[in-house]
This record gives structure tokens, sequence and C-alpha cells, in this order.
């Protein structure tokens, strides 16, 4: 036999015998090893047994997690919440800020407020970090930046275009001045348009010189007065081609050059949806405090100071804030009955719209939307043969009689709005 072989067998031979002592072992009770277990259990379990004064262990405390507002993506300061820009995490609950009632369980109770800090992805958002009006900022910037949403640009209108401009036409430009914060306006355009020549780039008709050809071969005076260019047409009553120039008679209201062309008026919906964020110049809350102090009187030389009687304080007024829904000051609002201008929020590219329409004097209106509209018109521009051919408007056929008094009579009424401002 190979001395491998013997060897294997030998380890056999142990290991069944330690199998069948173990077997024995077992199947015989062994009350002394179960003993044995029971006290090492007792003591392991239950160590103040043997040491009456060593308290028993605390129970390590199960860890929940609750829902918690994080920022889906990096948030600047100055930003309008919406949905899309935040999301729900699940936070251990020994998390300080979620202890200490900072942080926030539901998206909808953060859309629609004002971040004051920068945030960054996955950052809990946390009550210090929303702004309470539009003053509370943690930077510097405008206060009227925080108004504007990501994407669009405030743009001042003037309600009046001119020097020469009345009130009434200022109220009728902006909606009767009826417009407030938060309201939302489309922005209606007349353009007037004239013929040009495409060398000269001036309107048209084009002045014109006629050549006396004799003169012209003679060397003397060979053009005659300048004109207005007309049409050649053949007269029959007078059986000779003759040159028709334009008229210059001028109609009372009119608004073009005697003689000059009447320009294509044509009128279109150019803008919508423009939001109006102030009604008015904007004034910082200090300056509007400042200018609300009352002022005290003066003291003339030379006679004895009096001593001014004290003003008590105002009383500050509480409103409850549309954002944390907590009473907060009142913010000051001027009241302005004439406002001089209104500031919109548009779209980068409507802005470029306005800024042409104003430079090249177009006449612009604005008309206020209902609250919550958010309509996408698509409208038909109107001009005169527009509303011809498709607004079932029938032309007047030639008459004998007309109506009186004449347009142009002094007497004639016309509506008007007073000079002042009625009293509400």
């Amino acid at each position: 036999m190979r001395p491998r072989t013997f060897i294997l067998l030998i380890l056999v031979v142990i290991v069944a015998a330690v199998l069948v002592v173990l077997i024995l072992l077992r199947n015989s009770g062994s009350g002394t090893t179960a003993g044995v277990t029971d006290a090492l259990l007792e003591t392991d379990t239950n160590p103040s047994a043997d040491e009456p004064n060593i308290p028993p262990p605390t129970p390590t405390p199960s860890v929940r997690f609750e829902s918690v507002v994080v920022a889906k993506v990096n948030i600047p300061v100055g930003q309008r919440l919406t949905p899309e820009l935040l999301e729900l995490e699940l936070r251990p609950n020994a998390n300080i800020a979620l202890q200490g009632g900072y942080t926030f369980a539901d998206v909808e109770d953060l859309v629609g407020r004002i971040i004051k800090v920068d945030v960054s992805e996955g950052q809990a958002i946390l009550s210090p970090m929303i702004a309470l009006n539009a003053t509370d900022l943690a930077s510097f910037g405008s206060d009227l930046a925080l108004y504007v949403d990501q994407g669009r640009v405030a743009v001042a209108f003037p309600l009046t275009l001119n020097r020469d401009e009345s009130a009434n036409d200022a109220a009728i430009r902006g909606a009767a001045f009826a417009m407030r914060p938060g309201d939302f306006v489309d922005v209606m355009m007349t353009l007037r348009v004239v013929e040009i020549d495409s060398e000269f780039r001036t309107a048209l008709p084009n002045m014109t010189q006629r050549v006396y050809q004799a003169g012209l071969l003679a060397g003397t005076e060979f053009l005659f007065p300048q004109t207005i260019q007309g049409r050649l047409e053949f007269i029959p009553a007078i059986n000779q081609v003759a040159e028709i120039i334009p008229s210059d008679n001028f109609i009372e209201g009119q608004d073009f050059e005697p003689g000059r062309p009447i320009p294509k008026r044509v009128t279109q919906l150019a803008i919508q949806q423009a939001k109006v964020l102030w009604v008015g110049t904007w004034q910082p809350q200090d300056e509007l405090r400042a200018a609300l102090a009352p002022t005290p009187s003066p003291v003339v030389a030379g006679e004895t100071a009096v001593e001014p009687i004290a003003t008590p304080e105002p009383s500050i007024n509480l409103c409850v804030s549309p954002v944390s829904n907590e009473l907060i000051e009142c913010p000051i609002v001027r009241e302005q009955t004439r406002p001089d201008v209104v500031i919109l929020s548009m779209s980068a590219q409507d802005a470029l719209a306005l800024k042409w329409a104003l430079e090249r004097g177009v006449d612009i209106d604005l008309a206020l939307r209902a609250q919550g509209d958010n309509t996408v018109f698509f409208t038909t521009s109107v001009s005169l043969p527009q509303i011809i051919n498709e607004g079932g408007l029938a032309v007047p056929t030639e008459s004998d009689f007309d109506l009186h008094p004449r347009v142009d009579d002094p007497d004639l009424l016309r509506p008007t709005l007073p000079d002042q401002v009625p009293a509400n």
C-alpha cells in the first residue's frame, strides 16, 4: 500500500470517529451542555444579574424617513419657483432642519414664491431661503427684477407718446388707466404705410422738372418750373392729353399733408399676454416712505420757538402675505390717477418689436385681458379693404343728399372727455 493512500485512510477514520461521538452526545440529552448553554444565554442577555448597579442597555431607535422638497436643478437668486424646479426626496427624521420645521413637505407650498439665495441641485429648500416680499433679499439688485419671470424682460411703455397729446389720449391708449400690477394686456398697433421710390427712399409722388428741348439745344434756360409728378391721361371732353396731379384739398382732422398721398393704414394685434408689473414710475419702498413722512413746520427767526406737538406714531397696517400667509406690514403703493408709464414684462422679441414701433411713431393702444385668460389669438390685420371685402361693409353709391351739419361745421357736437378726472 502506498504511503499517500494510507494517510487518507487514517484521516477518514478520524473524521468518522468524531461524527460518532457527536451523535452519541446529542442523543444522550447532554443535560450538562444544555444547562451551560442556558446559563451563558442568561448571562449575555442580562448582564446585570451578577452586577445589579449596571442599568439595562437602551434599545437602538429605528430611523424613519420623511419627504422633503429639494432643488431639482441649480436655482439662482430671485427665481420664482415653479414645479419644474422642485422635487421630493426622503431625508432621515434626525435631520436638524427637518426637526426644526424649516423644510417643506409639499411642492405646491413653494410654487410662486421667490428664492433669495442661490440654491444648489439636491439642496433642501428651507423657509429662511424664501423672500417674504420684494425687498427681502440676501444680495444686491433691483427689487423690480424679482417680479420679472426668467426668459422675459421689463419694458417701460409711455402712455403719452408726445407733448401735444392730452390726458384723454393717454387714457384711451392705456385702457382708461384701469391696469394694475398683475394684469395682462395685449398691444395693438396701427401702421401708416406709404409708397416710396425704391432708389430715392422718399415718399411718392416725386417732384419733376420737364426739359424744354429747344432751350437745351440753344444753351438757354431749358427747365420748366418744378411740379409734382402726375400721370398723363386722355380727356375726352377736350380731346387732348392732360397731366393729372394730386389735389391739395384739405379736410379738417386729417393726419396727412395736403397734396400728399393718404397713407394706407393697417392695424394688428402685435404683442399678446404682456404682464403689467407696475403702473407709473417705479419707486423703491424707502423712497415712498420718505415721501409720506410728515414735514416739520419751520421756525421763523426772532420768534420764540414753540415746542412742537408730539405727533402720535401712525399705526402700522398689517396685511396677510400672499407668500407666507402671515401678517406683515402692508406694502406702500403709490396712488396715481394719471400714470406717466406702465412697466410691462414680455419676451425679448416682443420688446424689440415694441421699441421699433415707438421709435417709428406707430400708433399703439393697450387692451386689458380678463384675469386668468391665456388665450392665444390668431387675428387678421384690419385695413379699409379688409373691412369692405370681408366685413360686409357696403360703400354708399353716389347720391344728391348729405347730412346736416357738415363735418367741418363748428356747431357739430363731438363726444369728448372732461379735462379733470372725475372723483370716485
